[in-house]
């Protein structure tokens, strides 16, 4: 029992990370840039750091200790964690077009 809560806690922690590393690297670049700022930067890192840690936090939270997503003997992971990694990569592409976009629109372009 104090195993699940430790797990929930973690995921909890992880979802909490990955909202700060989301508005200090994604959100306030993107807020600069809408105020007009002559020069933005941000952190491609961010871009796979936030789906990663919302996903497994997510997952984390909700199952706690029953999210069986790895084999720890051949430390290799299940098809659950595959697919959990599918959504990361997936979220991680949509992000990075969606943030692109919102650039672009505003007249940035990549130097």
């Amino acid at each position: 029992m104090l195993q699940n809560i430790k797990y929930r806690l973690g995921g909890l922690f992880i979802l909490a990370v990955g909202a700060a590393i989301g508005w200090y690297f994604l959100y306030e670049p993107l807020q600069a840039a809408k105020a007009g700022a002559p020069e933005v930067r941000y952190s491609l890192k961010a871009f796979f750091m936030v789906p990663f840690c919302m996903v497994f936090g997510l997952a984390f939270a909700v199952f706690g200790t029953s999210l069986d997503y790895r084999d720890a003997e051949r430390n290799t992971l299940k098809p659950l964690g595959w697919a959990l990694f599918a959504v990361v990569v997936i979220v991680t592409a949509a992000g990075f077009w969606w943030f692109k976009e919102q650039f672009a629109a505003l007249g940035y372009v990549d130097a």
